[in-house]
């Protein structure tokens, strides 16, 4: 049964769509700016879930994307296990749905409209079983306006089978368009649905490869340093004239990592680490022996 909602009801129930999502988030806003609120009470608490699947729908300023959403927050939504970015150019409806609930509304998820503007919605249940007409056209509508743009940034999960069940394991960027979005070059549109929805890893055989003489000798130099320093991938590249994009694709291929977040044991034999700041973000850090081998 849908429900006109307005104030302090509104915020409230949009707050609730995004902290109660278990299996699907769905956020379409043409303006997308974050408070600590919004990060560290609501999203923060997703970022275990990697069964969980964020879309990010947001558009408007062609020229300057950055006027849509603000380069942080682009950012912060790709820390995320399971997320898919998408731009819509033309986009100016707003709506928040998770897997038993949607809203329809005027509010933008920007912090100063949650604060200072006089907006409406409607909420409805969004559930396939319990929902009525207007709910399942509401999803189906937004999911194929989502399959028809831009997307920009997606990572999927992946997971380690086992007898019962999974195990995630890390997650792996599948597109990453920023640059392209950044610079208007965005020549032709990639659906998010052109990749699964997860994928499988056997952590088994990475863990069998023994180290060649090359990585024995980091692994050596790095376990008797009381001093070792550690970089970032785009600080441990300037040591040697590389991007960021290298040194992560040169960590890809030698099976240091799975992604940017997620060392392998391969990785932790040689001393790749994890660092966490206040919010909670955590990264991979790399040894400065390491560099020898870029």
């Amino acid at each position: 049964m849908a429900k006109f909602i307005t104030g302090k009801e509104l915020t409230e129930a949009i707050c609730n769509i995004i902290s109660n999502a278990k299996k699907d988030l769905l956020i379409v806003s043409p303006y997308i700016k974050l408070d600590d609120y919004f990060k560290e009470h609501l999203f923060n608490k997703l970022l275990a879930n990697s069964d969980l699947h964020i879309f990010i729908a947001f558009g408007k300023n062609e020229n300057n994307p950055w006027k849509s959403i603000k380069k942080e927050d682009f950012e912060y939504f790709k820390n995320f296990p399971n997320v898919s970015i998408i731009y819509i150019p033309n986009l100016h409806a707003k709506y928040y749905a998770n897997e038993k609930r949607g809203i329809i509304t005027s509010v933008n998820l920007y912090d100063y409209s949650f604060d200072n503007n006089v907006e409406f919605g409607v909420i409805s249940e969004n559930s396939f079983l319990a929902g009525n007409d207007i709910d399942y056209e509401a999803w189906e509508e937004t999911m194929d306006i989502i399959k028809n743009n831009y997307a920009v940034f997606v990572k999927r999960p992946n997971y380690k089978k086992k007898l019962l069940g999974k195990d995630y394991v890390g997650s792996e960027i599948v597109l990453d368009l920023t640059k392209e979005l950044i610079s208007g070059n965005l020549s032709r549109k990639v659906s998010v649905f052109d990749f699964k929805s997860e994928y499988f890893v056997n952590v088994e055989n990475q863990e069998e490869k023994s180290l060649t003489r090359e990585e024995f000798k980091i692994q050596k130099k790095t376990q008797s340093s009381k001093y070792q320093k550690f970089h970032s991938a785009t600080n441990l590249g300037r040591l040697k004239n590389k991007s960021y994009d290298e040194v992560i694709k040169f960590m890809k291929d030698k099976e240091y990592i799975l992604d940017k977040n997620t060392i392998t044991p391969k990785g932790s034999k040689l001393g790749l680490a994890y660092k966490k700041n206040k919010s909670g973000t955590t990264w991979n850090v790399y040894p400065e022996s390491l560099s020898e081998l870029l």
